[in-house]
């Protein structure tokens, strides 16, 4: 007889098929079932990431925290646990635990673009593994991040593993291991600090010595010095702030960032090692204002130090305080090139017009910090030829030009002689540095006016000034415009980072036309704003050139020839802009059309008032 068959029960096609997937990521899924987030913010936050299609794993914690408020250490918990990362606890010691002499040992003895990943990302390394010393535990709050492993495989440990320790954690052990660390660089103990106010120079000094004699502030002041060129920092700033206080900030993509603060020592003890690693410095006179230089091989690559010392008051009675300010000088690589610096194609096309021409007054123009250094040595490399004699004479030396015979002055060749000088050498391309006054004027237009092709630079607000400044130094009009070939005003404005930048929240035609632009350019208008990550500093990252080139055409030297007592540069600004002249103003509203740059970035350098 035959067993009756069981019952099975099947299901539909519906139930068979795989659920649609209800968020735009497994990990959204995840906070929802844990009740980190509700299933609203799941559904808006997932429809927000589709739209920017940005899925990837820290993008959604930036949505959640930064749209929707959500706790980002909760959330970057969440996602360690997720992606099932070892969690550390700060507070357990083992014996494993690396000691902070090895951990900045393994940190400093990093290549340049690997320590900056490092600081960037915050990624350090922690302890050994139980059982496996050759084994590297690497703690930081991003461990989902590509550049953690990068980091972790520099170090030199067979095998490693990123593990998660929340941000507060990770600045808190930061703090310790550089506390200790300076702690005993600095030779601090807890015997009391020596009497500060000396009754003369020579008491002075004696302490000083014995200061700087205990401790290793030298090796700590070489730090700094190398921190600030893996950093890509232009300007180191010294600065004491109290008897045994000194702080350290480093200038990043044009703002200056604190850095780091000296304590429990001497500021006096503090400048005297800074002065010490210059050359043209005088340590016992806190007087004067001093200027100086250094030169280290940072990385492989030969670093030059320009040295600013200027004496400062202070509260502390007794106290010779000075500020230092270091700039950064390290020579442009072979990718600086006319193409690579940003110049838009009219600029561009006429920039290359006005140096390929045998003779010629070249004027770069624009603040300290522009720049305009990094425009000349591209210019400079265009031109230059083995056939040519090209002689090129600064205050100081900022670039190293193989195949220029660069004027080096001293305390018996000012730079007024040394500009008559090259006169007598035999000159086909010359390039002198600044045009200061009547004298360095009437030599870069002799020179240009006499069959050489001459570089320079002028501190005005836009181009068409400096035919006004020449004007006013004395220069006559007719020499002007028989020498002047183009003018060249250059701004650096900061780049937004590509990593967390976000379309602008609101955007006000009325003050978009105010800024300049054009009305019929306004709709659909897509810009950005900065927002802030761990790559970049309040948003921005890096920085880009603008340029406001007028080239000297018959119209325009026409303009200067027939002014009177004044030269109207509203007139000459007028005739560029017919002829292709983009003002500062709308190159730098250009980037910000692209994405490169913020609208308010863009007006808070361009605003002359």
């Amino acid at each position: 007889m035959a067993m009756p068959q069981p019952t099975v029960k099947t299901e539909s096609r519906a139930t068979q098929q795989p659920e649609k997937k209800r968020y735009a990521s497994a990990f959204l899924d995840h906070l929802v079932r844990n009740r980190i987030i509700t299933d609203k913010v799941a559904t808006d936050a997932s429809n927000f990431l589709r739209e920017q299609k940005g899925t990837e794993k820290n993008r959604i914690v930036d949505v959640l925290a930064n749209d929707f408020a959500i706790a980002k250490d909760v959330l970057s918990r969440e996602l360690a646990q997720f992606y099932s990362f070892r969690i550390v606890d700060i507070n357990e010691r083992t014996l494993r635990r690396l000691d902070p002499q090895t951990i900045m040992k393994l940190i400093e003895n990093l290549s340049g673009s690997t320590y900056r990943l490092a600081m960037r990302h915050k990624i350090l390394p922690f302890e050994t593994a139980e059982g496996a010393s050759d084994k590297l535990l690497v703690v930081t709050p991003h461990p989902t991040d590509r550049e953690a492993s990068e980091v972790a495989r520099a170090f030199p440990y067979a095998k490693h593993e990123i593990c998660y320790l929340k941000e507060a954690d990770w600045d808190e052990y930061w703090r310790q291991v550089s506390e200790q660390k300076n702690s005993v660089a600095l030779g601090a103990t807890n015997t009391p600090a020596e009497g500060f106010f000396e009754e003369n120079e020579a008491d002075l000094d004696v302490a000083l010595d014995r200061e700087i004699d205990r401790s290793q502030l030298i090796n700590l002041v070489n730090n700094i010095f190398t921190d600030a060129v893996r950093v890509g920092a232009s300007d180191i700033h010294i600065v004491p702030k109290g008897a045994r206080k000194t702080d350290i900030s480093l200038r990043i993509d044009g703002l200056l960032t604190p850095w780091y603060t000296i304590e429990d020592t001497r500021a006096e003890a503090v400048i005297a090692v800074v002065k010490g690693r210059g050359i043209g410095l005088d340590r016992f006179e806190r007087m004067s204002a001093q200027d100086g230089q250094a030169q280290k091989v940072i990385d492989d690559q030969t670093v030059r130090f320009r040295m600013s010392v200027l004496p400062i008051i202070s509260k502390e009675m007794g106290g010779k305080f000075e500020s230092v300010v270091i700039r950064i000088l390290k020579d442009a690589n072979a990718s600086v090139t006319l193409e690579s610096i940003g110049l838009d194609s009219y600029s561009l096309e006429k920039f290359r017009d006005a140096i390929n021409k045998p003779h010629g007054l070249v004027i770069l123009t624009g603040p300290t910090g522009s720049g305009k250094s990094t425009t000349l040595v591209a210019a400079l490399r265009t031109v230059m030829d083995p056939t040519l004699c090209t002689i090129t004479v600064e205050d100081p030396v900022e670039y190293l030009l193989e195949g220029a015979r660069q004027v080096k002055l001293n305390h018996k060749l000012s730079f007024d002689d040394a500009i008559r000088a090259i006169l007598r050498h035999d000159p086909d391309i010359i390039m002198v540095g600044e045009i200061r006054d009547r004298a360095t004027a009437d030599i870069a237009i002799k020179l240009a006016n006499t069959g050489h092709l001459t570089f320079s630079t002028l501190h005005t607000n836009d181009a068409a000034t400096v035919v006004s400044r020449l004007f006013k130094i004395g220069v006559e009009p007719f020499l002007i415009a028989q020498a002047l070939t183009v003018v060249v005003a250059q701004r650096l404005v900061r780049r937004l980072c590509d990593k967390c930048k976000r379309p602008a929240s609101a955007v006000n035609p009325m003050l978009l036309q105010k800024y300049g632009f054009a009305e019929d350019e306004i709709e659909g208008l897509r810009l950005f704003e900065p927002v802030g990550c761990q790559q970049c500093v309040n948003g921005f990252k890096g920085r880009h050139a603008i340029h406001e080139t007028l080239y000297v055409s018959e119209d325009i030297r026409e303009l200067i020839l027939s002014s009177g007592e004044r030269i109207d540069t509203g007139a000459i600004t007028r005739a560029a802009i017919r002829d292709g002249m983009r003002i500062l103003r709308r190159s730098g509203l250009e980037l910000a059309k692209q994405g490169i740059s913020s609208v308010d970035e863009v007006v808070g350098a361009t605003t002359i008032d």
